[in-house]
Order: structure tokens, then C-alpha cells, then sequence
């Protein structure tokens, strides 16, 4: 299948590009810089030259292809607007091409209620997004609404990897402060966990999408449910901090205040189903212990094993 990809060297773009290739995939991926472009060549991807914020620029070079899995956003205030004209654009060159496209959007968990106690929800629940995230849902209702496209929706949990092409993901603040500051930092309550899962897992189900997905259906990407915030701290503390390493607790309203207000999803409780994914895809999660990963990453460079 010939695929193209946004966001192609980040955290997620990344991992899916490389499992893509593995599987024998042609894949097309675009590149704003030239270590973008440098580390999409080094996977045996083709970069496009390209930015999502200026998709006028490169939209019409795209080649023909089967398939889109758009994961870029630039994280900034401007994500609504750039979201919205990148799919202006795009949407209709999915359209234009020979044959029907299967596209990816990507959402996120955050788009989705707090659970309560021995509470679990699935994908049909309803959208209760957390206030940043809110226009994530216009560009879903549009992927999902083109009858031109066959659109399928992922829903990554709280990402982290460990350390293939730098990206760390969820696990980066605190194995920073924990390396520099001996210091770890709870936000919210110590008993709130958040649903999390390995982008190599998370690669695996796009792949899997692409390939068995059903168009209109939506998927979690959920591969950990059962860790709470004080264990994961106390877990990157005893790795990567030194003797006797803080783990301090802030509020949810300080962590907004240092970190921009997207943080309040560091502490939005969620307990979330994968058994659809797991059903519908054959989608089976490698990455079960997040202990067993952070010992990875904490080995001598040469002795890790992933």
C-alpha cells in the first residue's frame, strides 16, 4: 500500500513510518526541516518537503497513494486554524486521487470523560473533551462524515517510547527533572492513572486500521490502564534521579500555570477499554509493564532491548 504521513518524525509519526516499512509498505512522509527530512530517509521513507501550516505549498506534489494517517499538529495556539485549512486542502486531494483513500485522523483520549472508580468506558462514549483539545472533534466529524474517503478514527492514550529517534514522549518532564533536579513531580492526586501506551504498540494499531479497519469505525489506543501517577513517579525516580530523589505533588491549576493549560489532562483520571481494537484488528500490545520500559530506558547505551 502507498501511504502518506504527517508529522512523519514525531513521536507518533515516527514509530508508524518505521512499522509501515517494515511491513513492506511504500510510505511518503512529509518534512519541514532537514533533520526531518535526514531521519525520514533514514527509515526508507520519501520526505516531501512540506509544512502543515502552509499546505498550499506542497498539496499538489503529493503522489498518488492508497492511503493518509495524518498524526501532525503543531502544538501551538494556532492548532484549530492549521487543522482546519490543512483538511481543506487535503481532504480534496484524498479525493482526487485514482482509487477510494483510507484515511487516519488522529484524536486522543483527552477528547473523552474522566471515568470513576471501577468505571470503564469504550469508544462509544460520548465526547466530553478537555478544553484544549475540543477542536479535535470538528476535523473527526469531517474525516468521518466525507462520503469521498474511507475515514477510520485512532485515539492514542498518554504516548511514551523509549528512545528510538530521541522521542520519549509521556516519561520526557520527569526523566528530565529526576536526571538534572533529583526531583519528580505528581500532578493531581497521586491516585490518578492515566491510560498510556508504547508508540510501537500504537504503530502496530494504525497499521492494522489501514490495513482491516472498517471505514467510519473508531479505535483507543490504549496499551496501560492500571498505573497510578505516585507509582510511575516513584518508578522514574528510582531509575533516572539520584539518592533520595523528591517526589513532590502540585495542583492541577499549578501544572496549568507552568506548563500551559493542555497539562489539566495530566490529571484526567481514565480507566479505557482496548478490547475493540483487540476484536476487530487482531491488535495484541507487546508493552504490558511500564516498570519493564523504564528499566530499559535506564540501562547503558548498548544494553537496552528496546
Amino acid at each position: 500500500m502507498r501511504v502518506f504521513v504527517t508529522g512523519g518524525s514525531g513521536l507518533i509519526g515516527s514509530a508508524i513510518v518505521e512499522n509501515l516499512i517494515t511491513h513492506e509498505h511504500d510510505v511518503f512522509a512529509l518534512a519541514r526541516s532537514d533533520a526531518s527530512h535526514k531521519m525520514l530517509s533514514d527509515l526508507g521513507a520519501t520526505p516531501i518537503i512540506g509544512d502543515i501550516t502552509n499546505p498550499a505549498a506542497w498539496i499538489g506534489h503529493l503522489p498518488s497513494v492508497d492511503a493518509i494517517i495524518h498524526t501532525a499538529c503543531t502544538f501551538a495556539d494556532d492548532m484549530a486554524e492549521a487543522d482546519g485549512i490543512l483538511l481543506d486542502l487535503l481532504l480534496p486531494a484524498a479525493r482526487q486521487m485514482p482509487g477510494p483513500v483510507r484515511f487516519i485522523y488522529t484524536g486522543g483520549t483527552w477528547l473523552f470523560p474522566k471515568t470513576g472508580p471501577d468505571t470503564e468506558i469504550d469508544e462509544s462514549c460520548m465526547f466530553d473533551p478537555l478544553p484544549d483539545f475540543q477542536w479535535m472533534c470538528p476535523g473527526i466529524e469531517r474525516v468521518l462524515g466525507d462520503d469521498g474517503i474511507d475515514g477510520i478514527i485512532i485515539h492514542p492514550a498518554c504516548v511514551y517510547a523509549t528512545g528510538r529517534h530521541g522521542h520519549y514522549g509521556l516519561l520526557t518532564r520527569d526523566m528530565e527533572t529526576a536526571r538534572t533536579e533529583n526531583r519528580v513531580t505528581i500532578i493531581g492526586s497521586g491516585d490518578i492513572t492515566l491510560p498510556m501506551i508504547h508508540g510501537d504498540d500504537l504503530a502496530d494499531l494504525y497499521r492494522l486500521a489501514l490495513c482491516h479497519a472498517k471505514p467510519g469505525t473508531s479505535y483507543f489506543g490504549v496499551g496501560i490502564n492500571d498505573v497510578s501517577n505516585h507509582r510511575l513517579a516513584h518508578l522514574i525516580a528510582t531509575r533516572f534521579g539520584g539518592r533520595d530523589c523528591k517526589v513532590g505533588t502540585i495542583t492541577t491549576q499549578t501544572a496549568m500555570d507552568r506548563l500551559g493549560s493542555w497539562a489539566a489532562g495530566l490529571a484526567h483520571h481514565q480507566v479505557m477499554s482496548n478490547q475493540k481494537a483487540r476484536r476487530d484488528l487482531g491488535w495484541s500490545p507487546a508493552h504490558q509493564y511500564i516498570a519493564a520500559d523504564i528499566n530499559a530506558i535506564a540501562l547503558p547505551a548498548g544494553n537496552a532491548s528496546s
